[in-house]
């Protein structure tokens, strides 16, 4: 700060207009840090999308059906979107997902 000339514009300053210069600073730091979290959250978001569009495609392929290809989105979701506390849970509840539609594909097929 002392390089770039803040501290001397500071002590010529006024403390009231020193101070409403920080606020001014404050309010457009924080709606420039608010514009890019949200730009990179809609760029993560639609990450995420493209990624699941490709994985449906993939469980089609493999010969899922519509309600199977349900089940793991959700099992995906839970295991992509991860809460930390419980993430544990979630994990076995995702695990028991695609168990269950590996077997439901297993026994459709060798009918």
């Amino acid at each position: 700060m002392k390089y770039q000339g803040v501290l001397k514009a500071k002590s010529k300053l006024p403390f009231a207009k020193w101070t409403e210069l920080i606020r001014e600073t404050n309010k457009q730091g924080k709606e420039i840090f608010e514009t890019n979290r949200d730009a990179m959250e809609k760029s993560i978001a639609d990450q995420l999308e493209q990624k699941e569009l490709a994985a449906i495609e993939s469980w089609k392929e493999q010969g899922y059906d519509q309600n199977e290809i349900e089940k793991l989105r959700e099992a995906w979701a839970i295991l992509t979107v991860r809460d930390m506390e419980t993430w544990h849970t979630d994990k076995k509840v995702a695990r028991k997902i695609l168990k269950e539609t590996r077997e439901s594909l297993h026994t459709r097929k060798n009918d």
